[in-house]
């Protein structure tokens, strides 16, 4: 038999029962870090602001851009690396930290893999080769033909978001396919980057459409080629794809996806999840991205490691075949 006393704790005890649950501190309890590694004013840290917007108003805190640019990204990683691993710091990045370092440092400072769980990629952008508006290149074939006939001494200057980036790897890439003399100018970041091209001070560089495209149209930047893309883009349709002009293997596509610190609880990692995506295919990345040769493409967690994974390895064999090694 239960005592009457055991009945009237019980009793007195129940009302306490959802206080006690209603103090259980939800997630996020402050606000989220949205860690970028380049500087801003490129398209990474535009991108990363107009999906943080979205998703403070998803998970009901702010979530706030930190830039953290350089090493390549190797910065952004270790301080994301320190951090608690509760879902309140996020790490975005691209092809560059998340797939091409670990093949170019041999001391890199993080494993994507190990270090971190993938929440989900972002989105897939189509690229620019692109010179200044008074370049005697008027197309791809004038560009490869002045970078064969110089020497290695006065090989033409490309410039690139910084070493290890996706711009910076694939013109070694050309110019090993080309047999050209190209010299690699690194930035931090795309912006200073596009800055010196359009004053001449470099001569050719691979970039984002979503960052150049708008300087293609306005006349301030002349577009030679559209890399990672199977058709031309409609706001440039007279700019010839590299299948068209013979380069099909170079063919690369730009990719972007966010990471937690590896241990994260999978309750908020799935939280997170859910919020990403959902900024990504939001109303306003179509509006502010939809023609640049942007397309929202998320993953599921499992999805994007298994990318991550197949990237890493494919890069892997290129920057190594290329003898590209950073330190």
């Amino acid at each position: 038999m239960i005592s009457r006393r055991s009945l009237l704790l019980t009793g007195a005890a129940l009302p306490l029962a959802p206080a006690a649950f209603a103090q259980t501190p939800a997630f996020p309890r402050r606000p989220v870090m949205w860690v970028v590694p380049y500087p801003t004013g490129g398209f990474g840290d535009a991108v990363s602001r107009v999906l943080a917007q979205h998703m403070t108003t998803t998970l009901k805190q702010p979530v706030v851009v930190e830039n953290k640019p350089g090493a390549a990204g190797q910065i952004a990683a270790a301080h994301v690396k320190q951090q608690p691993a509760d879902g309140h710091t996020l790490l975005y990045g691209d092809i560059g930290p998340f797939a091409m370092n670990a093949a170019l440092y041999p001391k890199l400072n993080y494993n994507t893999l190990k270090d971190f769980q993938p929440v989900s990629r972002l989105l897939t952008s189509s690229l620019l080769l692109v010179v200044p508006p008074g370049s005697p290149y008027k197309s791809l074939d004038d560009l490869l033909k002045a970078a064969k006939s110089r020497g290695a001494g006065s090989a033409i200057t490309y410039g690139s978001y910084g070493m290890g980036s996706q711009p910076h790897i694939w013109m070694e890439m050309l110019q090993r396919e080309t047999k050209g003399h190209f010299q690699h100018v690194a930035y931090k970041g795309a912006a200073p980057a596009v800055q010196d091209l359009m004053g001449g001070h470099i001569e050719v560089m691979l970039d984002v459409a979503a960052n150049s495209l708008p300087y293609v149209q306005e006349g301030k930047l002349r577009a030679l080629a559209v890399v990672g893309a199977d058709k031309r883009l409609e706001r440039l349709p007279q700019v010839p794809t590299l299948a068209e002009l013979g380069l099909p293997g170079l063919n690369a596509p730009g990719w972007t996806g966010v990471v937690v610190k590896a241990g994260t609880p999978a309750d908020i990692a799935a939280q997170l999840h859910q919020a990403v995506v959902q900024a990504v295919q939001s109303d306003e990345i179509k509006r502010r991205f939809g023609d640049l040769g942007v397309t929202p493409a998320p993953q599921s967690p499992a999805d994007f490691a298994r990318f991550i994974q197949t990237e890493t390895e494919r890069w892997g064999s290129v920057i190594r075949s290329a003898g590209v090694v950073l330190e």
